[in-house]
């Protein structure tokens, strides 16, 4: 490998998966029938399951989803989980089968459908104490009417009938064996006990009420029709309130009341007419008087703030001065999804207030969920319709739940991007409070603010925390640029017949593509060195080096001299003439000189020198 090559690797993520070896429902600190309205905790165990992060468990009733919990665990090896749901149930469970299973999501690389692992089927009973339908029902006494008390409950109720005069156990009776009057049946199992009226009248007697039954609410006006098509001795109305005297000469007569205030009235028809041994005969009009909630407000229970995930916590809905409260449902809402509803037995016809509980453990899907109750009265078919609704306002509630990085994926920006760019979002990290994201490369932490370089690829770790917990995931990151050269002898100056080797190394993300050219010419494609041997004249000039990939191109450009070794006769004569002047300007200079020095300069001294004073 060339000193100029710089060596990558990038890794691969695996993710190695093992299905549960089992999984398995069963009941907690519990067993045999349940009874109605308590609550009871589920458990589902998985065993020997791997990635746990990739695993969710869902509880099913019948072929209904009631809930699904994931993990944020990121063991990579086999671990066992175990999972509970609290449930209420109701009549209506009673044979219901319940059932958990454990689905693998390993994303889109991972086997399609999921791989998913399901508990056999538990079936619940149900011990539920007796409810009729209805409290009061008419009889026309006929040999093919029977008074009918058979009601559904669980463990098997038991009957008991007033106003006979031998006890009968059966939960049906022929009305022609009975006299006229009230019989009041009574349904009892270890749970409780409900109790019916039966009014059996005489089939004979002439009169028709319109309406059958009266539904109206506290202080509102009421009436009713009773009429004959016989003659009589005298018909009218019995009632607390608004009766009407006896009359002769009419067929029809109406009971009004303008403003009815008496919850429990009951008012009846009678008419003066000979049948049989009985001078009179007559017919009740059932009167349901009812009133609407002053209002309905849920809350929490002994909890205020934000709810932790998988916790248990205590919803509450207070319905106030409602009447009558054996039809009214109380139902609990999450958003627009029916969560359970509770009926009452009590037959008090006056005002109440009841308050109802719900069991929750919310997850992160209900953080900002709105739960809330509606009281309804259903009044039957003479009822209003729709029936009456009151609603409570909506109570928001905040999960505060582990972080959870749902989209972690390899990643591949350009140079001067910053990790803050990294296609995270709203939905790609959960957590609340909201987590804080940080970064690690090569086990040093990263300011996410720096832009990357050529230089950054490798694998990095995301991680995000908050104050429940901390995961991470790992991501491989390829820094993408255009193309960059290395430094090289970029000029080369040779004699002919030389060899000389130009040398173009570039890098760049994705690797860019090479050729070279030549007086506008390609010359050569995918190599980064290109060998001219030989060289002439022709071989002179500028080459350039280009490269090239999505991001852009880059050019380098080499010149190439070739210089000429044949003698120079030109330079040679010049220089021998310019020598030759040069000796001839020396020996000019000698000579002079010496002709200068021959002629020479002469002085004349006497011989004869005067005498010094005191010379001999």
């Amino acid at each position: 490998m060339s000193s100029n090559e710089t060596q990558c690797s990038q890794d691969l993520p695996i993710t190695i998966y093992k299905t549960p070896d089992s999984v398995f429902i069963s009941t907690v600190n519990h067993r045999g029938p349940m009874t109605e309205g308590q609550q009871y905790e589920l458990q589902c165990d998985v065993y020997n399951v791997a990635p746990v992060q990739n695993l969710t468990v869902k509880w099913y009733k019948g072929q209904t989803l009631l809930h699904q919990t994931n993990f944020t665990d990121t063991t990579e090896t086999p671990v066992n989980e175990t999972v509970t749901l609290l449930i209420r149930p109701d009549r209506a469970d009673d044979g219901a089968q319940y059932w958990c299973e454990a689905e693998l999501d390993l994303g889109a690389e991972g086997p399609q459908p999921h791989p998913t692992n399901s508990s056999n089927p538990l079936s619940i009973a149900v011990y539920y104490k007796p409810k009729h339908s209805n409290s009061t029902e008419t009889i026309i006494q006929d040999d093919k009417v029977m008074l009918d008390c058979t009601v559904k409950a669980n463990p098997a109720p038991t009957y008991t009938w007033d106003h006979l005069k031998e006890k009968n156990s059966s939960s049906v009776l022929k009305s022609s064996a009975l006299s006229l009057g009230n019989y009041t049946c009574t349904a009892t199992n270890t749970l409780g006990r409900d109790s019916k009226v039966f009014i059996v009248k005489d089939s004979q007697c002439p009169v028709q009420i319109i309406p059958r039954r009266a539904v109206v609410r506290y202080g509102d006006n009421v009436s009713a029709h009773c009429k004959t098509s016989v003659l009589h001795e005298g018909m009218g109305w019995e009632a607390s309130e608004g009766r009407v005297p006896m009359t002769k000469n009419q067929n029809l007569i109406t009971w009004r009341v303008p403003e009815l205030t008496e919850w429990d009235i009951k008012p009846f028809c009678y008419i003066n007419y000979k049948i049989g041994d009985k001078d009179q005969c007559q017919v009740e009009l059932p009167v349901t008087v009812y009133k609407t909630p002053d209002s309905v407000f849920i809350s929490t229970v002994n909890h205020r703030g934000p709810m932790m995930e998988g916790q248990q916590y205590e919803v509450q809905c207070d319905v106030h001065n409602v009447a009558p409260v054996q039809n009214l449902t109380v139902k609990w809402y999450k958003g627009q999804t029916l969560l359970h509803q509770t009926n009452f037995t009590d037959t008090i016809e006056t005002p109440v207030n009841e308050t109802v509980t719900l069991l929750i453990r919310p997850d992160r899907a209900d953080d900002g969920a709105q739960y809330w109750c509606e009281a309804e009265l259903d009044l039957g078919a003479e009822g209003p319709q729709p029936h009456p609704t009151n609603s409570s306002k909506p109570l928001s509630i905040a999960v505060y739940f582990a972080p959870k990085i749902l989209f972690c994926r390899d990643w591949s920006p350009l140079t001067e991007t910053s990790l803050d760019s990294y296609p995270l979002n709203l939905y790609s990290v959960e957590g609340n409070p909201r987590p804080d994201v940080s970064w690690r490369h090569k086990s040093s932490s990263v300011n996410s603010s720096m832009p990357l370089t050529r230089y950054d690829s490798g694998l990095y770790e995301i991680i995000a925390g908050n104050d429940l917990n901390s995961v991470s995931c790992f991501m491989n990151i390829t820094v993408e640029y255009a193309p960059v050269f290395y430094d090289s002898q970029e000029k080369f100056v040779v004699g002919e017949d030389s060899n000389i080797t130009l040398e173009c190394y570039s890098t760049g993300n994705p690797e860019p593509e090479m050729w070279w050219s030549f007086k506008n010419r390609n010359i050569s494609t995918g190599r980064r060195h290109i060998n001219i041997e030989r060289a002439t004249s022709t071989n002179a000039g500028v080459y350039t080096c280009s490269a090239t990939n999505k991001f852009g191109r880059s050019d380098k450009t080499f010149i190439v001299e070739i210089k000429d070794d044949s003698p120079n006769y030109i330079l040679t004569v010049v220089v021998v003439v310019v020598f030759i002047s040069l000796v001839l300007i020396i020996l000019l200079v000698v000579l002079m000189l010496k002709r200068r020095k021959s002629r020479g300069n002469y002085e004349v001294h006497s011989e004869m020198q005067p005498l010094r004073n005191g010379d001999p």
